[in-house]
């Protein structure tokens, strides 16, 4: 039915371009000359940043919403990329400029380690990813796209996720610490203190898992179990300094969230007793009741500058280990690259739910605004072919960075 759509606008711009050509004028009003060489032509390039002068507000957010979409979609889909030849490279397979290919040799080379070691159980745990979104900025944007806005008689909410900020006031739900802080939560950095979970740090105590140093006392299964002079990956029953796949229960260097119900801080998330300061959409993308179509862009510019938390990855394996079969290279790589591909998965999944709006938007703005010009009009027509590229490509980007994380076990 889209294409149907899409098939529509392009006949009718092209209807246009015959009937009223003999009405061109130069001077930005009626129907404006194209500086690019011809009438009813787009001069706007959407691979980067554009600033659309077309006299209509809802028009011009939704040219500009299209090029940051697919600025930032190019940008995500080469952190991807850039992960997965990471493991590529760690790992001895070919390394590719294609997302996709990359990322399937990279799944191919993380289950030809795991299967030259049958015998080991390789476990995958991180902390994960918190993607937050600007509930200001989606106010700022579309207060100045619908002069009928008002922030305060219609608030940002946000959609599939709990709203977020600095709270002066009662924190109820969780708070985050960035830096070095006092932490009984878990912790995306380095820990220092006692963790619930999987390590890949030095353990003071008893080391049960693969000790890269010397073991004190090894177990039936070839793992340590003992005391490790080197790093422990696996559990400690003693503290730790390093990476904390769970609660860190010490000092975190980096960003600490742990529940609360009090003071905040830092960013809390879920409910203050009085208004948020900075308020972001956590976990979900922000939505607000406006002009379809401002809200539609502002609501996807918002998305693309999501800020992602990046995961604490620790990769651990028990059992016995085939000679030669790569498991520390695999850890390491994965320590190293996975935390990329767990942020991007979530960022992307974010960008996914927004496009969807501003697609449907963009589809229907040429028969929407029949009064525009023939440049804004062959503007909205290509804005309409660079979002259907664009989307598709986020969606690889989700799907291969989701199945690279699903194959290392994560």
């Amino acid at each position: 039915m889209r294409g149907i759509v899409l098939l529509g606008a392009q006949a009718a711009l092209a209807a246009a371009l015959v009937l009223g050509t003999a009405g061109c004028g130069d001077d930005g009003t009626g129907l404006p000359f194209d500086a690019g060489g011809g009438t009813g032509l787009c001069s706007l390039d959407f691979s980067a940043p554009v600033d659309a002068n077309f006299g209509d507000a809802r028009i011009d957010a939704l040219l500009e919403a299209t090029a940051k979409f697919n600025v930032n979609a190019t940008t995500l889909e080469t952190d991807v990329r850039t992960a997965c030849n990471a493991i590529n490279t760690d790992l001895g397979a070919e390394v590719s400029d294609d997302t996709a290919t990359a990322c399937d040799n990279a799944k191919a080379a993380i289950q030809a380690v795991l299967d030259a070691n049958a015998s080991a159980t390789v476990t995958v745990a991180y902390t994960p990813a918190v993607c937050t979104v600007s509930a200001t900025a989606t106010a700022n944007c579309v207060a100045m796209c619908d002069a009928d806005f008002d922030v305060m008689m219609t608030p940002i909410t946000c959609e599939g996720g709990m709203l977020s900020g600095g709270c002066t006031g009662m924190c109820r739900g969780s708070c985050t610490v960035e830096g070095s802080a006092t932490c009984e939560g878990s912790c995306s950095g380095s820990c220092t203190g006692m963790c619930s979970g999987t390590v890949d740090a030095t353990c003071e105590g008893t080391c049960t898992g693969a000790c890269d140093g010397t073991c004190g006392t090894m177990g039936g299964d070839g793992q340590c179990a003992g005391t490790c002079d080197g790093t422990c990956r696996g559990e400690c029953s003693g503290s730790i300094t390093g990476s904390c796949s769970a609660e860190c229960m010490g000092s975190c260097s980096g960003s600490c969230r742990a529940d609360l119900m009090g003071m905040c801080e830092g960013q809390c998330s879920g409910e203050c007793n009085v208004e948020f300061t900075e308020p972001q959409c956590e976990g979900g993308q922000t939505n607000v009741m406006a002009d379809a179509s401002c809200a539609a862009s502002c609501e996807a510019e918002a998305s693309v500058d999501a800020t992602c938390t990046e995961p604490e990855v620790v990769v651990t394996f028990t059992g016995t280990v085939s000679p030669g079969g790569d498991l520390d290279a695999l850890a390491d790589t994965l320590g190293a690259n996975l935390p990329a591909l767990i942020a991007a998965t979530q960022k992307a999944t974010i960008m996914v739910e927004a496009a969807v709006e501003l697609r449907g938007q963009l589809e229907g703005a040429v028969d929407a605004f029949t009064d525009a010009s023939l440049q804004a009009q062959a503007c909205l027509v290509e804005a309409v072919s660079v979002f259907t590229e664009v989307t598709a490509s986020v969606q690889v980007s989700v799907e291969v960075s989701a199945e690279v994380t699903a194959t290392a076990g994560g």
